[in-house]
């Protein structure tokens, strides 16, 4: 009995599997990709971390001046131009074009970003009503000063003439 090529074939063949073992398998899910590269993942974090940091500290800021606190106001000044300088470098190295944005990553600046806008918002709104509120105390005590100042003596356009000269600022130098 001589055996011929195709009879060796069968014998190498794979077992038939019964029908009620084919279940369909199901296709591996495919891995999600990872949020960013390296040079994107160190650029991205610092900057995320710094728009963050700068969210808090406009917050803090904002909540002083509701409270009438005006002590630091200088302070976070200063603070602010240094997060806005480390801004200033991450943006330098995010515009070298290296870097990758996925969507993930879209949805997360876009997040801290809005974060950033409403505290920029607020804070805004809080020094423009200190503003406000320091020019109409300077305007009081410029009336209050006209009348001091005055003598009772008018000129014939109605306003009171002044016996002192008044300060670059519009204040008194001799008080």
């Amino acid at each position: 009995m001589s055996r011929r090529f195709k009879d060796l074939i069968r014998e190498f063949a794979p077992d038939a599997k019964p029908e009620a073992d084919t279940a369909p398998i199901a296709a591996p899910e495919p891995e999600s990709p990872a949020l960013a590269d390296g040079p994107t993942a160190v650029v991205m974090t610092e900057f995320l971390d710094t728009v963050a940091e700068l969210s808090v500290l406009l917050d803090e800021e904002t909540a002083a001046l509701a409270a009438g606190d005006l002590e630091g106001l200088e302070v976070y000044a200063r603070r602010k131009q240094a997060m806005a300088d480390r801004l200033g470098g991450i943006m330098t190295q995010a515009q070298s074009g290296t870097l990758r944005l996925n969507d993930d990553l879209r949805a997360m600046i876009l997040e801290r970003v809005e974060r950033l806008d409403r505290a920029i918002n607020d804070n805004a709104a809080g020094l423009v009503a200190m503003r406000k509120a320091v020019l109409s105390i300077n305007r009081s005590l410029l009336v209050a000063l006209e009348k001091a100042a005055s003598d009772g003596l008018y000129a014939p356009s109605g306003h009171a003439v002044r016996p002192v000269e008044l300060s670059a600022s519009g204040l008194n130098a001799e008080l």
